[in-house]
């Protein structure tokens, strides 16, 4: 079975385990930094431009993609609204909430799950599973953007 995965898989797991790693280290601090908000983001968006490339080489049209990426832009853009934005004497200071970080947490542990999801779908050959993973991948990654630059 092993056979079927390829190199690229195993870079999905390795941005994955990075994002959600990052995320774990944010999730430690009283405050976090704006810049530092971007790291996990921008490896979930490694993750979902690899699972994407791949269904667009497989024959999926794009525009499934583009409408997910939106809907991941307003429900991270909504949700950057809902944090507080503090300002010491150098640099703005984003006071994340309890339950905001675990929302952080699980939007993270959702682009691992997506890697898994599309890890079994080539084992299973399930298509549709990685499309749908894939599709989750996108949303996830542009909502963590979407919070990291609304912020700025």
């Amino acid at each position: 079975m092993a056979e079927k995965l390829s190199v690229i898989h195993l870079l999905l797991v390795i941005a994955a385990a990075a994002c959600i790693y990052l995320v774990i280290r944010e999730l430690r601090r009283p405050y976090v930094s704006q810049w530092r908000l971007f790291a996990p983001g921008t490896a979930a968006l490694f993750v979902a431009a690899e699972m994407f490339l791949i269904q667009v080489a497989s024959g999926q049209p794009r525009w499934p993609f583009l409408v997910a990426a939106l809907v991941g832009m307003v429900v991270g853009g909504v949700r950057a609204l809902m944090i507080g934005l503090k300002h010491d004497l150098y640099r703005p200071q984003i006071m994340i909430s309890q339950p905001a970080k675990q929302v952080l947490l699980l939007v993270g542990l959702g682009v691992g799950l997506c890697v898994v999801l599309d890890i079994v779908g080539t084992l299973a050959r399930f298509p549709d599973l990685r499309l749908w993973a894939t599709l989750s991948a996108v949303v996830c990654a542009a909502a963590m953007l979407a919070v990291a630059g609304a912020d700025m």
